[in-house]
């Protein structure tokens, strides 16, 4: 896919990917956003599909992680979790990425996107549950596609088109719907913390725009998600800091070990797609269907966690609108 970026994205695009060239920025600089050499780009699977994946992992992720917190703490699945990312994400990238790649000047950007998310955005979201509540963060936080595609339009010349802005309304309603609890959505503070998780959405969406920027340059999913995952671990290890000082930070022990060994590959795999989608895809088409994890984490939960409420008619048209929207965003974008 060929875009035709504005000037200002344009320009630093072409300067950062393509620091030793000269390159002209007062003429139409075409950037090939699909640019990415990898044999999984050679198998013809479309950008949807990573996307979805990707959902899912992330609904599979939890569900271990929840297994591996009833032995463990928080604290140490964060850091496990991140751990099992760098030493398998860079076990991958040694030996199937050029690391000649690294020497590229864009290799800074998925850094700086590992200071801001997880990190970053996850601290707002939990600013958002301690002053909101879940019932007021959760709906909020499911807005990142909107802010996604409203970033995507400024920067990266995307069309949004009337399916499109349909599907990711009707992803946003079902996610909505689904965190829906009776008698909750009041507010639990002050109106003032609605910025933290509109803060943590417009960070996450601003973040997925900068990904793509990246690749531009250095095309290679696996590598990308590791530098990600290498500064991401950096934060955290900081904040968990500053915020946990306590002796049970650090809780490992062998019930719990090979659920979050389980957790930390499956959301290795989860960030390589959504690389892989972005790299392949429309920002404004792949990151609603990467937002329906709630829906896979649902149907994960009934079936193995056997704690989800039974099945009502919220659920149903939940399910509905969500499962209606990615198959919009899939069949008419």
């Amino acid at each position: 896919m060929i875009l035709s970026l504005p000037f200002n994205a344009k320009d630093c695009i072409a300067r950062v990917a393509f620091p030793n060239s000269q390159v002209s920025t007062s003429q139409p600089y075409p950037i090939n956003f699909s640019s990415s050499p990898d044999l999984l780009h050679m198998t013809g699977i479309p950008a949807e599909f990573y996307a979805l994946a990707n959902a899912f992992l992330f609904a599979l992720h939890n569900m271990l992680t929840k297994k591996a917190l009833r032995y463990s703490h928080p604290a140490t699945a964060v850091i496990s979790g991140l751990l099992i990312n760098i030493v398998f994400l860079w076990g991958v990238s040694v030996l199937f990425v050029p690391l000649s790649s690294l020497t590229s000047a864009a290799i800074l950007i998925f850094a700086a996107v590992g200071l801001f998310q997880p990190g970053l955005t996850r601290l707002l979201s939990y600013k958002g549950i301690d002053a909101l509540g879940v019932a007021i963060t959760d709906p909020i936080r499911a807005t990142t596609p909107l802010f996604s595609a409203m970033m995507a339009i400024i920067f990266l010349d995307e069309k949004l088109t009337v399916p499109i802005m349909v599907a990711t309304l009707m992803i946003i309603a079902g996610i909505t719907l689904l965190s829906w609890r009776n008698g909750s959505m009041k507010l639990a503070g002050s109106a003032v913390f609605l910025w933290y998780p509109i803060a943590a959405s417009a960070l996450a969406g601003a973040t997925q725009v900068v990904r793509k920027f990246g690749l531009a340059a250095v095309p290679h999913p696996f590598l990308a998600a590791a530098v990600t995952a290498t500064s991401s671990f950096v934060v955290s290890i900081l904040t968990l800091w500053y915020v946990e000082r306590s002796q049970q930070t650090w809780k490992m022990n062998r019930q719990c070990f090979w659920w979050f060994l389980a957790a930390g590959i499956t959301i290795s795999f989860a960030m390589v797609c959504i690389y892989y989608a972005l790299d392949l895809g429309k920002v404004s088409v792949v990151i609603p269907i990467a937002s329906t994890g709630p829906f896979f984490s649902l149907i994960l939960a009934a079936l193995f966690l056997r704690d989800v409420e039974r099945v009502t008619l919220r659920i149903v048209l939940s399910a509905a609108m969500i499962v209606g929207g990615v198959l919009l965003l899939t069949l008419w974008k």
